[in-house]
């Protein structure tokens, strides 16, 4: 796993600093996420595991720029197959931004295990923070990178986080198979790859 320092990151990416609230489930972990909006510009972001939308409403804020927002969830009956997760399944997915009309809320009983990359418009840059099961990771992982552009920017949450293990191992098989091309970003849960391929 290549790691980058986090100042480093911000030296190369600019300033994460936000304007308005942090995502509880994000925290600082946000704050690349808007370097990379503000040094990038994106037109078009998806997030897989909106949950309330928090993370988006800080993005949002933050990127006036954005001109769609895909935020991607399960349906309030879904039984994660962590049980872990099981407390994150919003009743109302997406409720903090359902209101702003850059974005397009897709609530489905399986989340996106119930989409194709024919459902979704191609995307900037891509949000992983939804099912953190080890297959769940990989099959986000696998529809992200069919709808993501050439040149654009795939983030995964929880690498790391000792109570979702799986997110870990997910990124570390990638990156054996791939070498290394997913990055994590030091003193933080969050990792990022640039797309050489894309739509």
């Amino acid at each position: 796993m290549n790691i980058i320092n986090r100042e480093i990151f911000f030296k190369i990416f600019g300033s994460g600093a936000i304007k308005g609230e942090r995502s509880i489930y994000t925290g600082s972990d946000v704050e690349p996420l808007i370097a990379f909006s503000r040094t990038f510009h994106p037109k078009t972001v998806i997030e897989i595991g909106i949950q309330r939308g928090a993370t988006a409403k800080c993005l949002l804020d933050n990127s006036p720029w954005i001109e769609k927002y895909i935020g991607i969830d399960v349906t309030p009956d879904y039984n994660t197959p962590l049980s872990i997760q099981q407390q994150e399944v919003p009743q109302i997915a997406g409720e903090c931004v359902k209101d702003d009309s850059r974005v397009e809320l897709i609530i489905k009983p399986n989340g996106s295990r119930d989409l194709t990359s024919a459902d979704l418009t191609a995307a900037d840059l891509i949000f992983i923070d939804g099912d953190h099961s080890l297959n769940g990771v990989l099959l986000d992982t696998q529809l992200a990178r069919q709808v993501i552009r050439k040149g654009g920017i795939i983030c995964w949450h929880d690498y790391g986080n000792e109570l979702v293990p799986s997110v870990s191992e997910a990124i570390d098989s990638l990156n054996e198979k791939e070498n290394d091309q997913i990055c994590l970003i030091e003193n933080g849960y969050l990792c990022f790859q640039f797309c050489r391929e894309g739509r």
